[in-house]
């Protein structure tokens, strides 16, 4: 079928658009000022779809101008099967060469293939498809526009569709080969050159041309898997779809069609997209610009990978690495890693607490009364809002509101003394009717489009706001210095929201072009607010430099930086408070895999959840869940979510209180572990929260299909449970021998025929299935303290009172353990762990005493001994040599569940969802 015979049946029939006609303006939930209409009592049909209206487009949220919105008038650029490839040509007259590029070497064949040999590699890890073959093609590339939409924060780009002004042209032969570089002739005239060079020792490949966008293409094997591309929540394995490298909206909710775009967004679609992928084929790579990209993992074709970009053509640094940690190492180097060690707070739970200081009071006096571990008390309402129709909404000001917060100033000072952080809230809308969007305006301080004039969007209250220009130094300066006012006031830090929005039909005086800007908008808002906190925290006071933190939803990276060496910390955004795979609770585990593989190294989730828009409130059960799983996270936050009032708190009943509890203790303790691995990533680039195939590339049933688990550093593997009602999970593990957390041995793993390795575990929903490495020394606090962060009024304890640590062992079959450290003291491990008698044990030769209460001095109680300072500890065949550097450090040393007493006890549970009304009325 011909192009001209195609497009006129396609008129014919309208039958061949990219997805059906577009929505027109809608308005989505986003963020924490999300529309919920769960709360404003709309029914989902009450928004406006309908695209035939054209009073249903808000003028302020536009589409590329250049695009010609009737699909008639736009060129048919789709390529037919028949028509696809270049010109025929004969092998036989082309040329094979291979060539170095520092210590890698890059073959072409005749055929017009290319393929890359790592240095100390024998085979090829990436290759290219010929382009003498005809139907083949291994690069396209083409000049004038995309389609875009782009309403409320979401974005749709399309490349390649009728809709599109891009006109794509195919290579035709094969290219002339010289030293570093093949070129290319296109069909129709002109030429293209792919670049091969050397950078710091990685390769770059790169096209370069006077085209508008490009495709580069590369083979997809039928084993292949990837993984990064930052915020990504389709699975473990990202294979099988298209990625935009585009920060957005993500809608509420990601079904596989959505039909209310952009309320519900698009599977692929991410706050922080990031332009670093990992291959199993033995590659990783990140992106070269910041322009728009898309990445296409076998949705097209199966057997390929295409790499599509526009305003830049693509490219890419492959970093160089004999294993995926290695080369996350290398990638890191082009992205960021965390320039200091974060606050010990970080590590403690967060707590939310809307209203007003006496909520703020009543929570935190909840927490310490009830002795559950917390560290910051977070209240995105600082800045004050409104009820309306469509619920509450922040005022997105940048000040503190004397309204809602009369005594702020008071309020954060007795936090302060209780051994709380004050965490709050800021983003880059400027709403009428704020005073700054007066000095906005007047300073020139907003995004404006080329006829000078401020370009406005209906941000999530539904309000006419701009949107700071953060390329602006003046305009940067501006809103630090707001920044700079709530850190003096006191604030520890705040939630970085939003920076998805940024259009591309704006002007710059600078002459920057907003679709290599776009991309980058959340990174400079992330720089800014490090560059406030760093000139209030210096230092000068006696304060710690470091004693503040943010946590950012949005992000992006490249080989020109990346959110993860700016951001301390990383949240997942506004999941759903449901157990759905497009958005809810599962999402976050392969999220936290994923970002952490794209160079960010601490990372938390709302618990227990946000968006309520399509779905139910959270509930107790889903609570239990997703507060079980963020306590092997770095940042375990509470949220109250969209619908405040019907979602279930870690305070609604009794029951609850004391589940909380445990999981707030567990992840207390697990301090020192944190602590360690936050070094290793400011060190090394290794994330805290770690996908399996960086942990076990060799295990590949742990990351292909459906096991959505990850690892906490290496030897803690985390498998929540995803399932409404389910009291059990196959947890896939790498080996044999793993340790249940709380088990008094190892678990036998069943081999499957392929040759994986799985356990089943009884998982009730007050337990989360945890396994442990064999072999490994797990250094824990002692005892639970109530704030990391500090604290002054008598009766708050805080790390200065952490005189007792835990060293917790599960020895491998041999009962041998690996050596470790904890609280300052060195502990070398020898065999016999496996067979420990408790009932003679001996320090020095001396027999140790039995432990009656909180002893000073060496002793046991039965399953463990309390050993304090150094010293050769026996106990039947197992030995341990202590050496402390700080005196009077006590260790618990305990094997499996006897080290975590008491709390590896079950809590108490009669009924995991009763009927218990909300504490207040609906619309309170």
């Amino acid at each position: 079928m011909n192009h001209a015979t195609r497009l006129a049946l396609c008129l014919s029939l309208a039958a061949c658009s990219d997805g059906g006609s577009e929505p027109a303006d809608t308005s989505t939930d986003s963020g924490d000022a999300a529309f919920d209409l769960g709360d404003s009592g709309l029914a989902p049909d009450a928004v406006d779809l309908d695209t035939d209206t054209a009073a249903d487009t808000d003028a302020d949220i536009a589409a590329d101008p250049d695009v010609d919105p009737d699909p008639d008038g736009a060129q048919d650029t789709d390529v037919d099967a028949e028509d696809a490839g270049p010109t025929p040509c004969d092998p036989n007259t082309g040329n094979a060469l291979s060539f170095g590029v520092g210590d890698w070497t890059i073959e072409v064949t005749a055929d017009g293939s290319w393929s890359v040999i790592p240095p100390e590699a024998e085979e090829p890890t990436l290759y290219a498809p010929p382009t003498c073959v005809d139907g083949a093609a291994t690069l396209r590339v083409a000049n004038g526009t995309p389609q875009v939409l782009n309403e409320f924060g979401a974005f749709r780009v399309r490349l390649d569709t009728r809709e599109s002004r891009l006109e794509w042209s195919e290579v035709t032969g094969s290219p002339t080969a010289a030293e570093g570089a093949l070129t290319y002739q296109i069909v129709g005239g002109g030429e293209v050159v792919l670049n091969f060079t050397e950078s710091g020792g990685d390769l770059r490949v790169e096209l370069t041309g006077d085209w508008d966008a490009g495709e580069l293409i590369w083979a997809l094997g039928g084993e292949d898997s990837y993984f990064g591309l930052g915020t990504q929540a389709t699975g473990m394995d990202l294979v099988g779809r298209t990625f935009p490298l585009w920060t957005q909206e993500q809608g509420n909710g990601k079904p596989e069609d959505p039909v209310a775009w952009p309320l519900q967004g698009e599977p692929e679609a991410a706050y922080a997209p990031m332009g670093v992928w990992h291959s199993s084929a033995g590659f990783s790579a990140v992106i070269t610009h910041d322009a728009y990209s898309e990445i296409d993992l076998g949705k097209s074709d199966a057997s390929q990978v295409a790499l599509r970009s526009y305003a830049a053509l693509p490219g890419f640094v492959l970093v160089e690495g004999t294993s995926p940690r290695a080369r996350l190492e290398a990638i890191t180097e082009y992205t960021g890693r965390l320039p200091e060690d974060p606050p010990d707070w970080t590590f403690a739970p967060w707590n939310d607490a809307v209203g007003g200081g006496e909520r703020i009071r009543e929570v935190a006096t909840i927490l310490r009364d009830n002795d559950i571990p917390s560290s910051a008390i977070w209240s995105e309402d600082w800045i004050g809002g409104e009820q309306t129709g469509t619920g509450y909404r922040l005022s997105y000001a940048w000040e503190w509101s004397d309204e809602t917060y009369p005594n702020l100033p008071e309020d954060i000072a007795w936090l302060h003394a209780n051994g709380f952080a004050f965490l709050a809230y800021f983003n880059t809308f400027v709403p009428q009717p704020t005073r700054m969007w007066t000095e906005g305006v007047d300073g020139n301080f907003l995004m404006t489009k080329a006829d000078g004039s401020v370009r406005t969007v209906v941000d999530p209250a539904f309000r006419t706001a701009g949107l700071v220009n953060l390329n602006d130094d003046a305009a940067t300066a501006w809103m630090q210095s707001y920044m700079e006012t709530a850190a003096e006031l006191g604030v520890d830090g705040w939630m970085a929201d939003f920076t998805e929005w940024a259009p591309i039909d704006v002007e710059f005086e600078d002459g920057t072009d907003p679709w290599h800007f776009h991309n980058r908008y959340p990174i400079r808002f992330q720089e800014t607010v490090r560059a406030a906190m760093e000139a209030v925290h210096d230092g000068s006071d006696g304060e710690a430099t470091n004693n503040w933190t943010y946590f950012a939803r949005s992000g992006w990276a490249s080989v020109n930086g990346g959110s993860g060496g700016v951001t301390p910390t990383l949240w997942g955004g506004d999941q759903n408070t449901n157990w759905e795979y497009d958005d809810g609770f599962p999402t976050v585990v392969p999220i936290a895999a994923h970002v952490g593989m794209s160079g960010v190294p601490i990372f938390g989730s709302d618990v227990a959840g946000y968006n309520a828009l399509f779905g139910t409130p959270t509930t107790k059960e889903l609570f239990y869940r997703w507060s079980a799983m963020a306590a092997f996270q770095g940042l375990m936050r509470t949220h109250h979510g969209s619908n405040e009032c019907a979602n279930w708190a870690f305070d609604r009943d009794l029951e609850t209180l004391e589940h909380y509890r445990r999981y707030a203790v567990i992840h207390s303790l697990l301090y020192p572990v944190f602590r360690s691995l936050a070094t290793e990533a400011r060190e090394t680039g290794l994330p805290l929260v770690r996908h399996p195939y960086l942990v076990a590339p060799e295990a590949r049933w742990m990351w292909q299909g459906d096991q959505y688990q990850f690892f906490l550093g290496d030897d803690l593997l985390v498998a929540p449970v995803l399932e409404q009602g389910a009291t059990s999970r196959e947890v896939a593990v790498p080996a044999t021998g793993w340790w249940p957390l709380f088990g008094d041995g190892p678990v036998e793993a069943e081999t499957g025929g392929d040759g994986s390795r799985s356990v089943s575990v009884d998982a009730p929903a007050t337990e989360l299935p945890v396994l442990v490495r064999p072999g490994t020394a797990l250094p824990l606090l002692g005892e639970p303290v109530d704030s990391f962060y500090g604290a002054s009024e008598e009766g708050v304890s805080d790390l200065d009172a952490v005189d007792r640590y835990r060293l917790v062992l599960y020895p491998d079959v041999d009962g041998n353990v690996r050596d470790a450290d904890v609280g300052g003291v060195a502990a070398t491990l020898a065999s016999g762990w496996n067979t420990v008698d408790w009932g003679a044990p001996t320090l020095d030769g001396e027999a140790l005493p039995t432990c009656e209460g909180a002893s000073a001095t060496s002793c046991v109680d039965g399953v463990r001994a309390l050993l304090v300072g150094g010293g050769l500890f026996v106990a039947g065949g197992a030995t341990i040599e202590l050496t402390a550097e700080v005196d009077d450090v006590g260790v618990w040393i305990g094997v499996g569940g006897a080290g975590w007493v008491p709390w590896d006890a079950e809590t108490t549970l009669t009924d995991i969802n009763p009927d218990i009304p909300p504490p207040c009325e609906e619309g309170e």
